[in-house]
């Protein structure tokens, strides 16, 4: 009973972190021949979606990443013994700038609002009960939104957010010009349940691309890695993971996400 609880926590928080139907792919294989996982930082192109296709969303576990799997050195991430993978890419339209997808992403406080459809309660649930700013790894530095300018300046931010735990996130726009934003984020505190580790820092990273194609056509890349001692408990979580995947891509999309029709909705 205590591994099925650790289990769900992991499945309820680990996407937590942050236009239509997803297309789902869960991948598993070879631990010996890990497959590749294309990253825009590195010329590699994603197989986005026309404009007026379903984003497409796979997960990825640790038998087809193979061990000590790292992407393309440009991400910054280590080698680490990944869980699961969640890769969502995406074409959106957005008739106007980076600087205001930058602000949406820096408004914490709306984070509420990110809702995504359960599959096993078969409702809108968010994805964060609750989050707000930090101005600080403390989550006691309790702060208002960041502005547009705050987070394309480059420097770490941080805000707090509670599902099954409670977790400080570090989140920062790595790169930027007026046409495209590379944004990382990951957990920079533990989650622990019965005194088991069930998230240490660092275990929920998550690197987002988003990228003006022409006009008002915009392209979307997410890479969402969950580490942890609890791998094999989670393979039962693919419908969780696509649905909060999906409601991440739409928020960025500036897509309502209760949109219908969820991701999955078939119980």
């Amino acid at each position: 009973m205590h591994l099925l609880e650790a289990a769900r926590a992991i499945r309820r928080v680990g996407l937590s972190a942050a236009c239509c139907a997803v297309t789902a792919v869960a991948i598993a294989g070879d631990p010996m021949a890990a497959i590749q996982i294309p990253v825009p930082c590195a010329g590699e192109s994603p197989a986005y979606p026309t404009v007026d296709q379903p984003a497409d969303i796979r997960v990825v576990y640790y038998d087809a990443l193979g061990p000590k799997w790292a992407p393309a050195p440009c991400t910054g991430w280590k080698e680490s013994n990944v869980a699961f993978l969640i890769t969502t890419a995406g074409r959106f339209r957005h008739v106007g700038s980076i600087e205001e997808i930058a602000a949406r992403l820096g408004t914490i406080s709306s984070y509420h609002d990110i809702l995504y459809w359960s599959h096993s309660r078969q409702v809108w649930r968010p994805i964060m009960p609750e989050a707000f700013a930090l101005a600080g790894p403390d989550p006691a530095s309790k702060r208002g939104n960041f502005t547009a300018a705050e987070m394309l300046d480059g420097a770490p931010r941080y805000f707090w957010q509670s599902a099954s735990g409670k977790f400080a996130y570090r989140l920062q726009v790595m790169r930027h010009d007026d046409r495209s934003m590379v944004v990382e984020m990951e957990n920079v505190t533990g989650f622990q349940m019965l005194l088991l580790p069930v998230f240490r820092p660092g275990d929920a990273r998550m690197q987002y691309y988003v990228e003006n194609e022409s006009g008002d056509v915009w392209r979307y890349y997410s890479m969402i890695a969950v580490s942890g001692p609890f791998s094999s408990l989670l393979r039962s979580g693919e419908e969780s993971f696509i649905n909060r995947a999906g409601a991440i891509y739409r928020y960025f999309a500036g897509i309502p996400t209760d949109q219908e029709p969820p991701p999955l909705r078939a119980k």
